[in-house]
C-alpha cells in the first residue's frame, strides 16, 4: 500500500467521462491514458508508468481478463465459482452487482434486479441469497487481481445457486448509478474517483427502493414536463443514438413497480421501453 500517495490525483485507463467530471467537481486531478485493454503487452508500460508517479493502477492481467467476456467465462467455469447454467429458478431473476475495490478489497455497494419493466434496486433477495452473490463476485475478483476501480457484474439467479454471467471493470451504466442514489444517496462515481485515489467508502443502506425504466422514443412529455411528476427522482431524455430513462422511488417493490409502469404508459403513450 503506497501511504504516501496523493489522495488528490487518480489514474483512469480510456477514461469514463462521468468520472472525469466527478474529479473535476471535487479538485481530483486525473491522469488517463487510452489503450486496448485486451491487448496485455500495450498496457504494462501504461499502467507502469502511472504506477511509477505514484498513483493506482491495476495490474495488466486483471484488466485484460475483464475485458475479455470468454476468459471471465472461462475463469468461473475452471475454479468452480458458479454451478453449472441450469433452467433458472421460478421467479429467478438477473442481478447487477456494483463494486468499488481498493488495495484488493471488494466491497459491493449496490445490487439491482432486473424485472419486467425495468430495474429494481436493492434487490429483493433473502439475507443468505445476497450474501452468496456477494461471495461468488468477490471470489472472481480476486481470481483476476483486480486491485482498484468500480466493476459491474452480471449474476443470474439459478436454481443451483448464482451464476456469473459476464463482468467489466467499469463504472454501471446509466440508470444503475441514479437507482443506488434514489433509493440510498450513494454517489457511485464519486465512490468510484474515491477508491481509485486509495481510499475506502462508507457502507450505504438504502432507507427506500428505486426503480428504473428504459424508454424509447418517442415521449409524449417533455424532461421538465417528467421531472414534476410525483415520485420521479430522475430522468434522462432519449436522444438519436440512445433511449432516455426515469427514476421513481418507493416503499416497496410492489409499489415502485406499479409507479414505473404507470409513468412509463403516461410518458410514451403505451408503456413500452427496453430493458438494460
Amino acid at each position: 500500500m503506497k501511504e504516501d500517495n496523493d489522495v488528490r490525483r487518480i489514474f483512469l485507463l480510456n477514461p469514463d467521462q462521468r468520472l472525469l467530471r466527478e474529479a473535476a467537481r471535487t479538485g481530483v486531478q486525473v491522469r488517463s491514458a487510452e489503450a486496448d485493454p485486451l491487448d496485455e503487452r500495450a498496457l504494462r508500460p501504461v499502467l507502469d508508468e502511472a504506477a511509477a508517479a505514484g498513483l493506482f493502477v491495476n495490474p495488466a492481467r486483471s484488466l485484460r481478463v475483464l475485458a475479455d467476456p470468454e476468459a471471465v467465462r472461462r475463469l468461473v467455469r475452471d475454479n468452480r465459482l458458479s454451478p453449472d447454467a441450469g433452467a433458472p429458478a421460478e421467479g429467478g431473476t438477473r442481478l447487477g452487482v456494483q463494486t468499488l475495490s481498493v488495495h484488493g478489497m471488494h466491497q459491493t455497494v449496490g445490487i439491482t434486479a432486473r424485472m419486467p419493466y425495468g430495474l429494481l434496486y436493492p434487490a429483493p433477495l433473502t439475507e443468505d441469497t445476497a450474501a452468496e452473490v456477494r461471495a461468488v463476485v468477490t471470489a472472481l475478483l480476486d481470481l483476476t487481481g483486480y486491485q482498484y476501480g468500480p466493476a459491474h457484474t452480471n449474476v443470474e439467479l439459478t436454481a443451483r445457486g448464482p451464476v456469473i454471467t459476464g463482468c467489466r471493470a467499469e463504472l454501471a451504466r446509466d440508470p444503475v448509478p441514479e437507482l443506488l442514489k434514489a433509493a440510498g444517496g450513494f454517489d457511485l462515481a464519486a465512490g468510484a474517483v474515491r477508491v481509485l485515489a486509495g481510499r475506502l467508502v462508507d457502507t450505504v443502506r438504502p432507507g427506500r427502493y428505486a426503480a428504473a425504466a428504459v424508454l424509447n422514443p418517442p415521449w409524449r412529455l417533455e424532461t421538465g414536463e417528467v421531472g414534476v411528476l410525483p415520485h420521479v427522482r430522475h430522468v434522462s431524455p432519449p436522444d438519436a443514438l440512445r433511449p432516455g430513462h426515469l427514476v421513481v422511488h418507493a416503499d416497496s417493490p410492489e409499489v415502485a413497480a406499479q409507479r414505473v409502469t404507470s409513468l412509463s404508459e403516461l410518458v410514451t403513450g403505451n408503456g413500452s421501453g427496453t430493458n438494460r
